[in-house]
């Protein structure tokens, strides 16, 4: 797919309070032309794979983060690994898993992105994911495997889709106590590209009014040069001298 441009996101990235990270972020890569059909077949480390260079695309730079200690509270920043993710072997398509449970010999297929929109709803995601990728004439419930059963089919499909299921580590800055942040790409580029997009929209405006540049010439400027000019245009306006409105007596 090809570079997505800040007009691509001005134009179509979706502004709906509430709405899933993923969602939004596959209706923007449409409209960047991926097609529909081999996004829904994106596994979760494709996808992840995908959000990573819309990110560099858009944004640049890194995602930054935070996260709580569990034993001391104190807040922990830390920067998502962008270069060791994009070095991650991609899941192969056909990838199965397979596992003996007391008399049963059970396979699984990777999970793909239109798995996750299918049990969106459901009150156990792990679960009902099992069972609607559980392959193959053998198969038993997931709600009656157990602990260790779980366990053993979640690692295996780590090591086929490493992407799929991020996890930073770190220490505490304030007790020194282990953490391993589980880190949502999608909630997390989703957030940025917010932010980006209240940028855009408030330096057309800024623009706009000031020189009467259309919107397409103002995206089109390299973010450097359209910062020097905002700053540019708001250091006339701050030394302009303010109209005192004159009211009568």
């Amino acid at each position: 797919m090809a570079n997505v441009s800040l007009s691509v996101l001005f134009d179509h990235w979706p502004i709906t309070p509430g709405a899933a990270a993923h969602g939004r972020l596959a209706a923007l890569l449409r409209a960047a032309g991926a097609e529909a059909d081999p996004l829904a077949a994106d596994t979760l480390g494709a996808r992840n794979r995908r959000l990573i260079a819309l990110h560099d695309d858009l944004v640049g730079g890194a995602i930054e983060a935070q996260v709580a200690c569990a034993g001391c509270a104190t807040a922990n920043s830390f920067v998502v690994p962008k270069d060791v993710m994009r070095a991650l072997p991609p899941a192969a398509p056909d990838a199965l898993v397979g596992l003996s449970f007391r008399e049963h010999e059970l396979t699984y297929r990777v999970s793909t992105m239109a798995d996750i929109a299918a049990v969106g709803e459901e009150a156990d995601l792990r679960l009902a994911m099992l069972d609607r990728c559980a392959m193959g004439s053998d198969r038993v419930p997931a709600a009656e495997l157990d602990r260790a059963a779980l366990e053993a089919i979640e690692a295996r499909f780590d090591e086929i889709d490493p992407l799929a299921n991020i996890v930073v580590g770190s220490a505490c800055s304030g007790c020194g106590m282990a953490i391993a942040a589980s880190v949502d790409l999608a909630a997390f580029v989703a957030t940025d590209l917010d932010r980006l997009h209240a940028i855009l929209l408030r330096d057309v405006d800024f623009l706009a009014s000031a020189y009467g540049w259309s919107e397409a010439d103002i995206l089109a400027l390299p973010a450097e040069r359209r910062a020097r000019y905002v700053a540019m245009v708001a250091d006339r306006r701050a030394a302009s001298p303010q109209r005192q409105r004159i009211r009568p007596i």
